[in-house]
């Protein structure tokens, strides 16, 4: 009897316990058609978020504040040499010019007539730059001897001619003729002795102010000299001349002088003793 009921109280028991299965079943079953339904819902609102359009950008906002600057970067590598440019040509005052690292002198030419350091220039060499100049008037009103008096009559031996021959023999006739007569005045002492301001006329006043500019350093000129000068400014008409007789340095012998009469261009010999002649002072540059 006992094992009866026992297995009536079984067979209950499980009858009851595969009701609750079903029940739980049914349950789960719901849940996953309210599951599917709302992942559907979600798809939906998704595709509708897609599609709202994109609405105006807003104002800009309140800049923040600069970060911290970054780490240094490494140090690139050396980028190749450029060509070099041309040297730059700059003037750096007068006479003188800059090329590149190079510093040259510009040397001004001059010109036949031109006036220049008190005189006028009546010769140039092949580079216009050097050369002689003459006084632009004579230095003597009338003729002068070219000995200093009757104790000059001696040689002296200024027999040198050419371009810059003068300049020699006015020093040899000075000191050979101021030997005896420190107070004579004759031809080469009057061109050693002149000086006059840039402008060629007015004489300089000893002592020469430093607010003027003098020029000094004038000879006698060489015979040869002499010619040039009545050849280049006389002939050409670039300087007055009386038509008469001018002194050259050069000696011809113990009592004559060479010299020239600028009315003909002829060259010749005289005494010294001759007060027939002029004198024109010429100083080289």
């Amino acid at each position: 009897m006992k094992k009866i009921i026992s297995i009536l109280l079984i067979t209950t028991s499980f009858a009851a316990y595969s009701d609750i299965i079903d029940d739980h079943a049914a349950y789960i079953r719901a849940l996953q058609r309210q599951v599917t339904a709302l992942q559907g819902q979600i798809n939906n609102l998704q595709t509708q978020i897609t599609n709202i359009p994109e609405g105006k950008q807003g104002i800009p906002g309140v800049q923040g504040p600069q970060g911290e600057r970054g780490m240094r970067g490494e140090r690139g590598d050396i980028g190749a040499t450029g060509a070099r440019g041309l040297p730059g040509v700059y003037t750096a005052g007068e006479g003188i010019a800059i090329e590149g690292d190079v510093i040259k002198s510009i040397q001004p030419t001059h010109q036949l007539g031109e006036e220049y350091r008190g005189g006028l220039v009546f010769y140039v060499d092949d580079t216009g730059q050097h050369g002689l100049i003459a006084s632009k008037m004579d230095i003597n009103e009338q003729g002068v001897q070219w000995r200093n008096g009757a104790a000059g009559n001696k040689v002296t031996n200024a027999r040198g001619d050419g371009i810059g021959a003068g300049e020699t023999n006015t020093r040899l006739i000075i000191a050979q003729q101021t030997i005896d007569n420190q107070n004579g005045v004759f031809a080469a002492i009057l061109a050693a002795n002149f000086q006059v301001l840039d402008d060629g006329v007015t004489p300089c006043k000893t002592p020469i102010a430093a607010v003027h500019v003098c020029y000094g350093g004038w000879y006698l000129p060489s015979a040869f000299e002499l010619q040039l000068l009545h050849k280049n400014l006389h002939q050409n008409g670039l300087s007055s001349f009386a038509p008469e007789f001018y002194w050259s340095s050069t000696e011809a012998g113990v009592s004559n002088a060479w010299l020239i009469n600028f009315s003909t261009g002829e060259i010749t010999a005289s005494s010294k003793s001759n007060t027939i002649g002029r004198v024109r002072a010429i100083s080289h540059f």
